[in-house]
């Protein structure tokens, strides 16, 4: 299995995420904490099971059969 690794343009723009950061008040960063924690502990996750849900109906729908969850 490979390995996933940021591109350069992911690179880019967290330097750029975390240069903005360091202009910002303590009430904006806890705000912008809250969601980062929002989006990587509940959206990600539901987005990668949602995706693997997806690969799988098409590898089975590939041989003929159907997937229900």
């Amino acid at each position: 299995m490979s390995k996933i690794e940021p591109s350069v343009n992911d690179q880019l723009r967290h330097a750029r995420l975390v240069k903005e950061l360091d202009k910002l008040d303590r009430d904006s960063l806890l705000s912008i904490s809250k969601e980062l924690a929002r989006l990587a502990l509940l959206m990600q996750p539901a987005a990668m099971r949602w995706a693997a849900t997806e690969a799988a109906k098409n590898l089975v729908s590939s041989y003929g059969s159907s997937f229900d969850s």
